[in-house]
């Protein structure tokens, strides 16, 4: 999962301060994946402990967590 914003910084990058936006752009993205792997992991946890799956809970959260297959 891209965000716009990382779009923008790295399209950006050539006209304004190139070293900053692309490494600001390569920092959102490492911050998002450790997001999304530890929503995954907390979702994994509590899905233990309760009847829903991950997928369910992660759902109820409003998180787009889990990479989806097929375009789906």
């Amino acid at each position: 999962m891209t965000s716009e914003i990382v779009n923008r910084l790295r399209k950006n990058s050539e006209c304004l301060a190139p070293s900053i936006m692309l490494e600001a752009a390569d920092a959102i993205e490492r911050l998002i994946a450790e997001r999304d792997e530890a929503r995954r992991m907390y979702c994994g946890r509590v899905s233990r402990d309760v009847q829903p799956d991950a997928f369910d809970i992660a759902k109820d959260h409003g998180w787009d967590c889990f990479p989806q297959e097929d375009g789906k």
